[in-house]
């Protein structure tokens, strides 16, 4: 496997040695099953067979541990790149976030274990700004707004604005939209 330089110097030194043993268990697998099929057709005495046969078992297995490792160490990657994608994505939604306007859209199994906690200065700031009293047109002006902004920053629509029962609106995040 081709690493770019950068990729190379995110990944530690133990990691560099995981993905490149890869290859090699692919050869020492290959090269033992040609030795299994050498053992089986050699028309040689017992004991070379038995010997062949247990040098192409032995192959294999360190085929398959080096290509396992390999993979696991691919794996690891990815996912690691993957929940660092997640968490900045969640970080630039909830930046736009107001608990008393807004709702998230997350997927049905897990809004039972998400938990948004604010912390406790921007919990006071809300708790103080929710004194004033606002028309639905200016709600929706806010709304807007917000949405606006978040658009601005990231590039492209992450919500769509809705109307909530009493009047006021929101920012639906995600739904049609990818967050």
């Amino acid at each position: 496997m081709k690493m770019p330089d950068y990729d190379r110097q995110k990944l530690g030194f133990w990691n560099q040695i995981k993905i490149r043993l890869e290859p090699c268990g692919v050869v020492s697998f290959i090269v033992g099953f040609i030795l299994l099929l050498v053992a089986l057709l050699a028309t040689t005495d017992t004991g070379s067979q038995i010997n062949l046969l247990g040098i192409s078992l032995a192959l294999f297995s360190v085929g398959l541990g080096l290509v396992a490792i390999g993979m696991s160490a691919r794996s690891d990657i990815r996912y690691t790149e993957t929940l660092s994608r997640i968490d900045v994505n969640v970080t630039k939604v909830l930046e736009s976030y107001e608990p008393s306007e807004d709702k998230l859209d997350f997927p049905p199994g897990l809004s039972k274990n998400v938990v948004i906690k604010p912390p406790p200065a921007t919990a006071y700031a809300d708790v103080a700004g929710r004194v004033e009293v606002t028309t639905p047109e200016l709600s929706k002006v806010k709304a807007q707004a917000r949405l606006d902004a978040d658009t601005k920053k990231v590039g492209y629509v992450r919500g769509e604005l809705f109307q909530k029962e009493d009047g006021s609106w929101g920012i639906h995040w995600g739904g049609k939209y990818p967050l």
